[in-house]
């Protein structure tokens, strides 16, 4: 019995001190696992695009890292490396794609976030002059990033342009209502006009008129209408008078004179200036009034307008402030007679 109670007893003994071993060991090695962390684990700072954050292992290669930090990198993205004070830090470089709009192209470019200038460099494509980009050169690529360069140019240019004939209608009493007596026919002129245009991409956007000269001027269609009624002129701001048609014009002086009247009955009367006699030619003294002269004539008692007319005939007995009107049949002038008249000689 006192052998197999030593027995016993050695087997206890052993027990424990195997569990004693065991534990010193396992303290051992916690010892040994505190201690190597603190030397061996690097601290990275990740970069991705605006996101920052901090990541701690024990990891040497770079690349693992960012798979370890949950970072995937796609097909043609990259990142770099900088030792800094704070730890490593790795920027993930992502491959961008952008379309580039340029002389009637599209070209579509991947980049890894470099300003558009550079890309632009890189390409070959230059902006000159007055050229419009829809970024600015310093914008860093973004994928899905358009870039559009419109062309700008200009150039002066010069062409002839037509001046339209205006029309001058004027109005008189002595024609029937409605009647019409071409006093001229009018002409078309003609001008060259120097302007500025103004291109993009081919197209013209703008023409900017800078200078225009006339070569033939514009010779209006004047036109004398009767009238059932027609106001006697009003007094206009400086030398001018309102019209009956309220046209504004302009007189170097009056004269007080007296009208007769006068036709051609049967046939086409001619003037002293190889016109055809008709209403609103008139006859004058060349010495008082030159022919050619413009004029705007009404009856001083205020029965007649006969308005605007050119002095274009001349007769043996119209002498000085006199002048002989037109009218087209005789009774009419039997009617008018002879009365004092104001004479405004326009300009």
């Amino acid at each position: 019995m006192r052998s197999k109670h030593k027995r016993v007893s050695a087997l206890r003994w052993r027990a424990r001190w195997e569990r004693a071993m065991a534990v010193a060991i396992m303290v051992s090695l916690t010892a040994s696992l505190l201690m190597v962390p603190a030397a061996a684990r690097s601290t990275y700072i990740i970069h991705d695009g605006d996101a920052v954050r901090t990541y701690a292992t024990f990891r040497r290669d770079a690349r693992q890292v960012l798979l370890d930090a949950g970072i995937a990198l796609g097909a043609g993205d990259t990142f770099t490396a900088l030792e800094a004070d704070d730890g490593l830090h790795l920027t993930v470089v992502r491959r961008q794609s952008i379309r580039i709009y340029a002389d009637g192209e599209v070209t579509a470019v991947e980049t890894y976030g470099e300003p558009v200038g550079q890309v632009l460099e890189t390409l070959g494509i230059r902006l000159d002059g007055d050229d419009r980009i829809s970024v600015g050169l310093d914008t860093p690529t973004v994928t899905g990033m358009t870039v559009v360069i419109t062309r700008v140019h200009q150039e002066t240019v010069t062409c002839e342009q037509v001046i339209p004939a205006e029309e001058d209608v004027y109005l008189n009493t002595v024609l029937a209502p409605g009647a019409e007596t071409v006093l001229q026919e009018g002409a078309d002129g003609l001008k060259t006009v120097e302007a500025l245009v103004t291109y993009e991409d081919g197209v013209e956007v703008s023409r900017q008129v800078t200078a225009e000269t006339v070569v033939t001027p514009a010779q209006p269609r004047v036109v004398i209408r009767g009238a059932e009624e027609a106001a006697m002129p009003a007094d206009a701001e400086g030398d001018a008078i309102l019209a009956a048609g309220g046209e504004v014009l302009e007189y170097t002086h009056v004269i007080d004179g007296m009208a007769t009247a006068y036709n051609c009955p049967g046939y086409v009367g001619t003037t002293a200036s190889g016109t055809v006699a008709q209403v609103g030619k008139v006859a004058v003294d060349p010495r008082v009034i030159p022919l050619g002269t413009r004029l705007y004539i009404v009856s001083q008692d205020g029965q007649y307008v006969y308005g605007y007319c050119v002095a274009e005939d001349t007769g043996g007995l119209i002498k000085g402030n006199k002048v002989d009107l037109y009218f087209n049949t005789w009774d009419e002038c039997i009617q008018f007679g002879y009365r004092p008249v104001t004479i405004y000689v326009l300009e």
